[in-house]
């Protein structure tokens, strides 16, 4: 055997309340962990179960989901194209949808409303459809059951980040899927191309009631200008000018012209007038004429000529003299042209002022009409401004109405249907898909049946179970030992497990000899425990080790049935507890019965066990015997247990294994209130404590060959 746990310092209550304090241990009272070899001895112990269940319960889902799961699904496939194709140069009043995702997911989401589905069921009669027709008082509440119904068999979705949207139906029959699923994408096609071209057409029927208003603006406005023109005799120039405006300016540039010809005639004439007639070389070249030009050249000529030949022939020579009379001619001549000249200017001098004084005179009139009608040009102005914006937005709108008419079932559309739905030859899902689900489900279902059936199992098979109790201490595990005849009393039968206390006794028998004995309380939560099994098995163990043992039999036994003298009637009696004892020689130590042959029906069996006769009846025990072993009552059913619990120096508390609920045990351990706890295991099947705690019943079944060799 192994010894398992610490020994505590104090009560069990205590302990019990501090573990109340802390955390919840959710598996105190199953064996169950999660560890690698947990898990392994979890299946070990219930592969039986888990396999019923999961092929009871797998075949029980297979069969449901062949008649609940019996669809045919039907898939049209619609594509969101996001590139753009512009047939005119203007667009619609709504664009088309595009690649926008979010635009995308809100189509989606708009299919799935009241409003598209309602429009779906009344477009396809889905009321009369048995397939689809719901139940209703009324009408309405008809039509509102049959879009519901709808809903539950349509799914439209988007395939992940892509632009394609899926349609799918599904109904009991593949035909009807087909055919619901291809009019929801055509009723999606329509709606779309609908809702542009309707916005247009709506668009320009508004446009149309606002032309007419503006029509009669633009005509109110344009007949204002033109009589304003009329009555100031205001004639259109050009380029956005009046007649009388381009005459001042035509008048102002010709007056700036004929200044400057003023001045340069003035110029010219002063410059002949003080040269006089031999300004000759001293004049510019702007000055001089032609012809004053070839005279001076042709006197020039001369005069270099007539000095070569005077000085060839002198100055008498007639050659000489004749040039002279030349150059005199000549000189004549320029004399003449310098007259004209001067007379030539002057004249042109005073054309140039009188020409400047007339431009003058007629650019202040012209100025002074028009600063006269200057604030009917400003108001017509006005007018004509305000007229040629009337008429740009009456064209405009007149444009855009012509364009929408024109357009309306032009614009190619963004959506279109690239896969119609076909009937599907087979149910959705397949049989392998439905029995792979029936499995899976069965599966877990077995596994959550097993691991409630082992939480609802309360019986305490294993150390660690024991020791989540409290701070308690296991001594071991007993066997289901083969019964042996009692040499007293042949009807009884004893199992024999003195062999297997060796290391309990070695750990709660006296240490050496003292002057009082020592007390050993064997106690249990309940009857049939093998709670008196364990106390006589202790006691002749005890015995035979030489130790003076008595065993005191602190509940009747049921198989019983005259009372003998024994401890009631000593403590009823007061009577000698010698007279009392019964040498028990074959096992070798001495019992004091239960007795209560001279019990008293008044008297109360639970204040006797309880008394000071009691502690005093111990008192001598213990002077009398080295090791007093104490067969107690059950813990649940004896209020005096905890009494004698008090009174003992070791509580050796058996559990019967498999047997012995957690509640139980742990009720009975709150009310003993120990200090000091050894809890045993008896009725140990070691072929099944293998399936809980593999090495403990590895040790049990090496100590059993042990002893089997030995004997």
């Amino acid at each position: 055997m192994k010894k398992h746990g610490k020994q505590a310092s104090s009560g069990y209550s205590e302990q019990r309340r501090s573990k109340e304090i802390g955390a919840i241990d959710l598996w105190r009272d199953t064996p169950v962990n999660f560890s690698l070899g947990g898990v392994g001895l979890f299946f070990r112990r219930n592969w039986l179960t888990i396999l019923v269940t999961w092929a009871l319960v797998s075949a029980l889902c297979f069969g449901a989901s062949l008649f609940l799961f019996k669809k045919y699904s039907a898939t049209a496939v619609l594509l969101v194209d996001p590139r753009t194709a512009k047939v005119t140069r203007g667009g619609g009043v709504i664009s088309n949808i595009g690649g926008d995702a979010i635009a995308i997911e809100s189509l989606v989401q708009a299919t799935k409303t009241d409003g598209f589905l309602g429009a779906l069921v009344d477009d396809l009669d889905l009321t009369k459809d048995p397939a689809f027709a719901g139940k209703g008082d009324t009408p309405e509440k008809v039509r509102l059951a049959t879009i519901e119904k709808l809903g539950a068999k349509l799914n439209i979705a988007r395939r992940g980040t892509t632009y394609v949207i899926d349609v799918t139906v599904s109904t009991s029959s593949g035909e009807e899927s087909a055919r619901i699923a291809n009019a929801v994408a055509r009723k999606i096609l329509s709606e779309q191309a609908s809702l542009r071209s309707g916005a247009s057409a709506n668009t320009a029927r508004e446009i149309e009631s606002r032309l007419e208003e503006l029509r009669g603006r633009v005509s109110r406005a344009e007949e204002a200008a033109a009589q304003l023109k009329a009555r100031l005799k205001v004639t259109a120039a050009g380029q956005g000018s009046t007649l009388l405006e381009r005459r001042v300016y035509e008048l102002n540039t010709q007056f700036v012209a004929a200044g400057a010809h003023t001045a340069e005639a003035r110029a010219r004439y002063e410059l002949l007038r003080k040269a006089g007639a031999n300004a000759g070389e001293s004049l510019p070249p702007a000055a001089q004429s032609s012809i004053f030009s070839a005279l001076r050249a042709e006197y020039a000529r001369l005069s270099r000529q007539s000095a070569d030949q005077a000085t060839v022939l002198g100055p008498r020579h007639p050659e000489v003299v004749s040039l002279n009379a030349q150059m005199a001619d000549v000189r004549r001549q320029i004399t003449a042209e310098m007259a004209r000249m001067l007379s030539t200017a002057k004249t042109d001098f005073l054309e140039a002022q009188q020409r400047e004084a007339e431009l003058s005179r007629q650019l202040s009139d012209a100025q002074s009409e028009t600063g006269e009608l200057g604030p009917q040009l400003v108001k017509l102005a006005e007018l004509e401004r305000e007229a040629k914006a009337e008429r740009d937005v009456y064209e405009e709108l007149l444009n855009r109405q012509r364009e929408l008419l024109q357009v309306k079932d032009l614009d190619p559309n963004d959506i279109r249907i690239v896969s119609t739905a076909m009937p599907a030859p087979k149910p959705t899902p397949g049989r392998m898909v439905l029995a792979a689900g029936s499995a899976a489900l069965g599966l877990l279902t077995a596994l959550a049946y097993a691991l409630i059936r082992e939480w609802r199992q309360k019986t305490l098979r294993t150390a660690s179970q024991a020791q989540r109790l409290g701070n308690v201490e296991v001594y071991g595990f007993l066997p289901m030992a083969a019964p042996e005849l009692d040499r007293d009393d042949p009807a009884l039968v004893v199992p024999d497990v003195t062999p297997w206390l060796t290391e309990l006794c070695a750990e709660i028998a006296p240490a050496g000899q003292g002057e009082e004995g020592t007390v050993i309380l064997v106690a249990s939560a309940r009857r049939g425990e093998g709670r008196s099994t364990v106390a006589v098995n202790l006691a002749a163990y005890l015995a035979q080790g030489g130790d003076r043992v008595l065993l005191i039999e602190a509940d009747r036994a049921a198989h019983v049935k005259r009372a003998p003298f024994g401890l009631l009637d000593v403590l009823e009696t007061g009577e000698d507890l010698k007279g009392a004892l019964v040498d028990q020689a074959a096992d070798g130590y001495t019992l004091l019965p239960y007795g209560g042959r001279s019990l008293d029906q008044h008297s109360s069996v639970g204040g006797l066990m309880s008394g000071m006769t009691l502690r005093a009846t111990l008192k001598l025990a213990r002077q009398w015997f080295d090791v007093i072993v104490i067969d107690g009552p059950p813990a649940l059913g004896a209020p005096h247990a905890r009494f004698l619990a008090a009174q003992a120096d070791h509580t050796v508390f058996i559990v019967e294994w498999d047997k012995t609920s957690s509640e139980d045990a742990d009720a009975a351990l709150e009310r003993l209130d120990l200090a000091s706890t050894a809890i045993l295991y008896n009725k140990t099947d070691a072929s099944r404590l293998r399936l809980y705690d593999p090495e403990q019943s590895r040790q049990m079944t090496l100590y059993g060959d042990d002893m089997a060799a030995a004997a």
